[in-house]
């Protein structure tokens, strides 16, 4: 199967009647949003999924997102409103050592990652990170740190260089980042189509605190004594808490 003959296969899955008369290059962007379509439950998604190769796999990863968003997204149906994003509520199962315990595994994990690629330089740095803390109200927009920006494009530039398994999920590569505009997330939807790739499934911690409505960001001090922060607050546009490392 191709890629145009896939496209044209989730095409009809969701009902969208797009037009796919384009540039191969240009099929990804047809597909932003491709999987708000399925909102609240995700009901009909596995017609996307049943082309590919490990399908079942990379279904059962995105399926808890429908689970954590179904509530609120239904409550905005009823307000004839859809939601943009996957935007996870806060779940107040989880108390601030729960979320500090996630944060800090999501560090062990990255070092796992560090190491796989060799990256001595990251392991260095994130073997700064010591200790973890909740914070309300941090602004991310405007707090841009070396560490964070060096995580980043760790995980993006191998996530674009890994051999894949089955190479027609690249038309997904907007449907996926639109989920919450994030390819960390991005990353941990697709990971049973990365060839090489750690043993440990190493964003499955940051999975999780998206899930329980965080975001997590890494902090690093110029002196490279790292801090682990965890921030719970809503952006401006309310899209979802926030969880900084």
């Amino acid at each position: 199967m191709t890629n145009f003959e896939y496209a044209s296969r989730i095409n009809e899955a969701a009902g969208l009647d797009l037009s796919l008369d384009c540039k191969e290059i240009d099929l990804q962007d047809k597909f932003y949003g491709l999987f708000q379509c399925f909102m609240p439950e995700g009901a009909g998604v596995g017609a996307v999924f049943a082309p590919l190769q490990n399908g079942t796999e990379l279904q059962a990863r995105i399926m808890p997102i429908y689970a954590a968003t179904a509530q609120q997204t239904r409550e905005a149906f009823d307000q004839s409103m859809a939601p943009g994003y996957f935007c996870p509520p806060q779940d107040p199962k989880f108390d601030d050592e729960a979320l500090k315990s996630l944060a800090l595994a999501h560090v062990r994990n990255l070092k796992i990652f560090a190491e796989f690629l060799g990256d001595d330089e990251l392991l260095k740095m994130l073997e700064q990170i010591k200790s973890a803390r909740v914070q309300e109200g941090f602004d991310f927009a405007h707090n841009k740190d070396e560490l964070a920006r060096a995580v980043y494009e760790a995980i993006t530039e191998w996530m674009i260089d890994t051999p894949k398994l089955d190479a027609k999920l690249w038309v997904l590569g907007e449907a996926y980042y639109s989920i919450n505009c994030d390819y960390l997330l991005s990353a941990y939807l697709q990971y049973p189509n990365y060839a090489q790739r750690p043993q440990e499934d190493f964003l499955k911690p940051y999975f999780e605190l998206y899930l329980a409505g965080r975001r997590s960001r890494l902090s690093a001090a110029r002196s490279w004594f790292s801090r682990t922060k965890f921030t719970q607050a809503k952006e401006v546009n309310e899209r979802s808490q926030a969880v900084k490392i």
